[in-house]
């Protein structure tokens, strides 16, 4: 299973440099290790011949502001730029095992630089709506 980590940090890695990250690369393994052996952080990862080249992570949560209400947070998803058929065939399988989990609502995400950026297109494909827009304010000093 310690490979499986360790293979998803190369791919993190990666789109960490394709999307022009601005948090220092610094995965939290050991709780996202820990998230998923109790079931409320999920990875779904795809492979070529044997080799990882992309995943896809969401986060089981309740909604605090309704009561009761089960809600999936899609957290990061990537996979190696020319295989964007397995990109799509990923969201789908994703989409049903959230389905499965009785999710009510999922929410999704995409960023506005790398191959990503048009995601939203394929969000409302699915039946997605916009909903807002997501901003980040960087609250210390950059680390030199």
């Amino acid at each position: 299973m310690k490979e499986v980590w360790q293979e998803l940090e190369v791919l993190a890695a990666e789109e960490q440099v394709e999307v022009q990250e601005i948090r220092p690369f610094r995965p939290d393994w050991k709780s996202m290790i820990t998230l998923n052996e109790s079931g409320i952080f999920r990875v779904l990862v795809a492979r070529v011949n044997g080799e990882m080249i992309g995943y896809f992570s969401w986060l089981l949560d309740f909604d605090l502001e309704s009561r009761g209400t089960l809600i999936a947070n899609q957290s990061t998803w990537y996979v190696k730029p020319r295989h964007a058929v397995v990109a799509v065939r990923m969201l789908d399988m994703a989409l049903e095992e959230i389905r499965k989990a009785g999710v009510e609502f999922t929410y999704l995400h995409h960023t506005v630089t790398g191959r990503g950026s048009n995601l939203g297109r394929l969000f409302e494909r699915r039946g997605a709506e916009l909903l807002g827009y997501n901003y980040v304010l960087r609250m210390k000093e950059k680390r030199v």
